[in-house]
């Protein structure tokens, strides 16, 4: 017989099983790329992707548990196909690929990989067969009790807050990002504008049409250098939140907007620019 767990229980892996995870990746980041960076999409110490993942394979898996094949290729599949649904949902809802396997063989859609769900596969047998018991075993005993529940609903409580704070923060980034688009369109626009007017009129020798190229010139000039604070004003405005957007640009590098890539992708070089600027005054 399969055994049960509480609503109690699951959620002590679920926590558990993400502050795991994210320590897992902010070592392979560290290791990386040699800097520490919260590679979580909360601020918090937390990856919730892993945590709704052994709780998967804790009550699905569970039965098979012995059995190292059965684990391999449940494991394999149960994260494949979170990570299939979890980046499809982050894409509808925040129009971002936040991670891409499109430069991996055998990739579907850039969200998965065959050389990923062999990886997920050893780590959740892994897991289930040294860590889990031990996880387990500190739940059961250590973590059953008043304080327990306090402290559960402690972590339940941040833990919300702090997803209701990210969320906030991405949709705030999209609409920045937004923004910065439309001042790009309008810059490109008042140089074909310049262009297309001041090529018509050197064709003329007339004072008169000189005199009006010179103060369109002037005008297309000062709407220029507005929009150009405008746009390195909130570009600034978004890189000083060490805890919003700046933060997540760092901690997904290869993090992609399919509606303002190219908007993204500036922002992204002013933010490798200020990090390359620190490194050297260190």
């Amino acid at each position: 017989m399969p055994q049960a767990h509480s609503l109690y229980t699951l959620c002590w892996y679920f926590y558990i099983y993400s502050f795991l995870g994210w320590c897992s990746e902010v070592a392979f980041a560290a290791i990386k790329t040699r800097h520490l960076v919260n590679r979580g999409f909360l601020n918090g110490p937390v990856c919730p992707i892993y945590g709704f993942g052994m709780l998967a394979a804790v009550t699905v898996l569970g039965p098979v548990s012995g059995s190292l094949p059965a684990l391999f290729i449940g494991g394999a599949l149960l994260a494949t196909a979170l990570e299939l649904v979890g980046g499809w949902a982050l894409k509808t809802l925040f129009h971002a690929r936040w991670w891409d396997y499109s430069d991996q063989p055998l990739n579907l859609g850039g969200y998965i990989c065959l050389g990923f769900s062999l990886l997920w596969g050893v780590a959740v047998t892994a897991v289930m067969r040294v860590l889990h018991p031990a996880v387990e075993t500190l739940v059961g005993r250590a973590l059953t009790n008043p304080a327990g529940a306090i402290l559960l609903g402690l972590c339940t409580g941040l833990f919300v807050a702090d997803l209701i704070a990210t969320v906030i923060t991405v949709t705030g980034l999209m609409r920045q990002l937004g923004e910065l688009e439309r001042i790009t369109a309008l810059l490109h626009k008042s140089s074909d504008l310049l262009t297309k007017q001041v090529g018509g009129a050197a064709l003329v020798a007339d004072e008169r049409l000189s005199a009006g190229r010179e103060m369109l010139e002037d005008r297309t000039d000062a709407a220029r250098a507005e929009l150009e604070m405008r746009r390195d004003l909130l570009r600034a405005e978004i890189l000083d939140r060490r805890l919003g957007a700046s933060r997540l640009l760092r901690a997904f590098p290869t993090l992609k907007s399919t509606r303002y890539e190219n908007s993204l992708r500036a922002l992204r070089q002013d933010l490798n620019e200020r990090l390359a600027g620190r490194i050297r005054r260190r």
